[in-house]
Parts: structure tokens; sequence; C-alpha cells
């Protein structure tokens, strides 16, 4: 037999295919959609014109050029640069895809800020890939053709942990509660004004067992000193109960004392590292205010938020770009198979 398309084995064994063995049933190029479909899936659905079994038919399908989106950069630390790779581009549309059904999920690229790890997404590869998407069925009235351009990265993928633990305290206004109820409005500290005194409290908010890599304070502090005052300064560290311990002031700063002055902000203060087996994360504020007279010192400081991160252990996943900024267009084939 001198035409018709010869197949091989792992066992080194022929078959020639000619079209008694198969028979096509679409072919062409086909447009790749910009957008999801209703339900969140993507791709082209080709008509077979029956209902087939799995194993009746095959699909060839193949990617044109792909359009990719990244960045070249390098990672900013404290002023130091390090990690000169590619990342995943914040102008970008990038999706993530359940394996399972199919289903795609909008996915943000970390924007680079500087010393933010969090906001840099690495990438390790860029590759088209399309294929026959099942989404778990067995006969088909229809093929799902699946084309984009794929990333091999790191998505950065993050998730609070200081949520869904309890609180309690002592010294302060406000409830306990409020500083892990996801609502910054809210707080839980000390506020006072006075000629002499020295309010403290602390907060903490205990979990199960957990590491950790980002501990986060969102918080109010207000330091006031006048002339009649002759001190006054606002004092907070953050500690973590790690491994049957407690490490004090992974987090702290003093503000003041000051000359005649009124220091008030509202700010969000982190720090990165790695503490396993964390069980509690603790805040502690202490304020001072001395001197003789009206008008008195102020000083305040207010937890409203405290958050702790733990980095998504999978190291590396897939992220998708679709249509006019990752695969364009495809040829395809499928064939009905007379063959076994």
């Amino acid at each position: 037999m001198s035409y018709g398309l010869k197949l091989y084995n792992t066992a080194g064994k022929s078959k020639i295919l000619t079209p008694d063995d198969g028979t096509v049933i679409a072919a062409g190029p086909i447009t790749m959609s910009n957008s999801l479909e209703g339900d969140n899936t993507y791709g082209e659905d080709i008509a077979l014109g029956a209902t087939y079994d799995e194993d009746e038919i095959s699909v060839l399908v193949v990617p044109r050029r792909p359009i990719f989106g990244v960045n070249q950069s390098r990672f900013i630390d404290g002023g130091t640069l390090y990690y000169n790779t590619f990342y995943l581009d914040s102008a970008k549309t990038y999706y993530t895809r359940n394996t399972s059904n199919g289903i795609m999920t909008s996915f943000s690229a970390g924007n680079k800020t500087v010393n933010s790890e969090l906001t840099w997404n690495p990438v390790l590869s860029v590759f088209p890939i399309a294929f026959w998407d099942k989404r778990g069925a067995n006969t088909f009235s229809n093929v799902r053709l699946f084309a984009a351009t794929g990333y091999l990265c790191n998505p950065q993928i993050w998730t609070n942990k200081s949520l869904t633990g309890s609180a309690s305290g002592s010294g302060g206004s406000g409830s306990v509660g409020n500083v892990k109820d996801d609502d910054e409005n809210t707080y839980y500290g000390v506020n006072t004004q006075s000629s002499d005194s020295q309010p403290t409290y602390s907060v903490t908010v205990s979990m199960d067992a957990v590491n950790i890599n980002t501990i986060e304070i969102h918080h109010t502090i207000r330091v006031s000193r006048n002339n009649a005052v002759n001190t006054a300064w606002v004092k907070y560290y953050v500690d973590i109960y790690s491994n049957g311990s407690w490490i004090n002031g992974v987090l702290y700063e003093q503000i003041g004392p000051f000359a005649p002055y009124t220091y008030l902000s509202t700010q969000t203060d982190s720090i990165s590292g790695f503490w396993s087996n964390v069980t509690a994360i603790r805040v502690r504020g202490e304020g001072y205010v001395y001197g003789d007279g009206d008008p008195y010192g102020h000083v305040t400081h207010f937890t409203r938020e405290l958050r702790a991160w733990k980095k998504n252990q999978s190291e590396n996943g897939i992220v998708y770009s679709i249509g006019n900024q990752g695969i364009t267009t495809v040829d395809y084939m499928i064939c009905r198979k007379r063959y076994t």
C-alpha cells in the first residue's frame, strides 16, 4: 500500500491508516475567543454532527504562534537588587484553571512593589498549550478545543492565618476581637491625655499551629507634646509564640519623644521571615506622658488589624493568557476512528 498515514508504536511496529480506518469529521483553522464562556470555562466548541464515545474519535490541535506578556526586572529589597528574571505583568490578564472541570479563575499579577516580595510573580518558563478539553465527560457531540499561552510561575498565593483564631487581652479600650475582624475601622488599644500617665495594653490572637512568612499590623499612633509637657512617646511590640516560646519584638518601634509637636498616623507595618509552629501573635502597646500644667500631652496606640500570612506551599503553578493575549488561532483535525 503506497498511501496513508503510517503510525509506529514503541516496539517499532507500524500500521498504515487509510480512509477505511479513519474519517475526518472536521478540520481547519479556528480563531480563539478573547473571553471566557458563560460557565467560566474556555475554548471553542466544534460540532460533531452525532454523539460519540471518547474512544471513537481522535483530536489533533496545533497552536500557532503564542503571544506572551512578561516583564524582565530585578526584585528590589531595601535598595538591593536581586533575582534578575521574568515576572508576570500586572497590566495583563491571566487565569488559573481547574483541571477537573475546566473552570478558569482570574489571577491578578503583582505590580512588583519595591521591598514587597508578595507583589513579584517570577516566571520559570513560557509555552504554548493546546488540547481537547474533555472536562470529565466520556461521550461527546461537541469537541472543546482549548488553547492558551501557559506560564510556569510562582503565583505567590498567600493566606491570612490570623482571622480564624481567638483573641484575648487586657488594658485597652474597644473589643479584643476588633484586631481580627477584617474591619480596619474598629480597634483595641489605649488613648490618654494626662499630665503624668503611662498606659499599657496587650492583645493576643491564638490559632492552630501554622508556619508564618509575614506578620502585619494596621494601627493608629498619636503622640502630642506641648510646651508644658516634658516628654511624650509611644512604643509598640509585635511578638510571636513559635515552637513553644515567645519571640518578643519581631516588630518594634518607638515614636518620640518630641519637642513640641504632634505625630498622628494610621499606617501598616510588616515584617517577613519564617517562623514555624506559630500558635499565637501578640501586640503590646505603651505610652508615656509626663509634664506640668495644661494643656496636657496626648498618646494613642490602636491596633486595628493584626494579620499573619502564610505562603501557599505549592511552589509553582501554571497560569494562562487567552485569545489576543495568548493563542489567537489553532489548526485542528477531528477524526472518527475505525480501528482499535
